[in-house]
């Protein structure tokens, strides 16, 4: 796969990601509110516990070598920048933070559930009352984004 090809696959991806709504917490008959503050003190103690450790890295640059030739018939190769050296910054402890909330959530009660986006019929928009405690799951459950960004768990049928 040519890399033009390869960075179009990755575009396209990533937008058809962006439509579709992340795992989302879940505990039946719980409010959003309490949702929030639950994982908001998930995300403290976390970071408690997994203190943040910025590293960084060097990527060096990538070159590739292209042939040029004069009008006269003399070839030679010429290396082209792709991409330029650079330092990345991480923190190295990211992941085990995460894996931390995680537990916490679970010894909460939470669990993480992936659900569709909600499809509204005949282009009808889905009124969500934010308020609400989250509903039961069913066949039927699915996931609306709010103006605010944030993802809310529906039962259309049952709301």
């Amino acid at each position: 796969m040519t890399r033009s090809c390869l960075l179009l696959f990755t575009l396209a991806l990533s937008v058809l990601s962006a439509c579709a709504p992340p795992p989302l917490w879940y505990r039946s008959g719980i409010s959003p509110t309490r949702l929030s503050q639950d994982l908001t003190a998930c995300r403290v103690a976390a970071l408690e516990t997994v203190p943040t450790e910025i590293r960084s890295r060097y990527i060096p640059a990538e070159y590739i070598s292209q042939p040029v030739c004069t009008p006269s018939g003399h070839c030679y190769w010429r290396r082209v920048l792709v991409r330029p050296a650079q330092y990345e910054r991480y923190d190295v402890n990211a992941g085990l933070r995460e894996d931390v909330v995680q537990a916490c959530m679970a010894d909460k009660g939470y669990t993480q559930v992936r659900l569709p986006a909600c499809q509204s019929e005949g282009g009808q928009k889905i009124t969500v009352n934010t308020a609400a405690p989250l509903p039961p799951l069913t066949d039927q459950s699915c996931a609306v984004r709010l103006k605010s960004g944030e993802w809310r768990i529906v039962t259309p049928s049952g709301d």
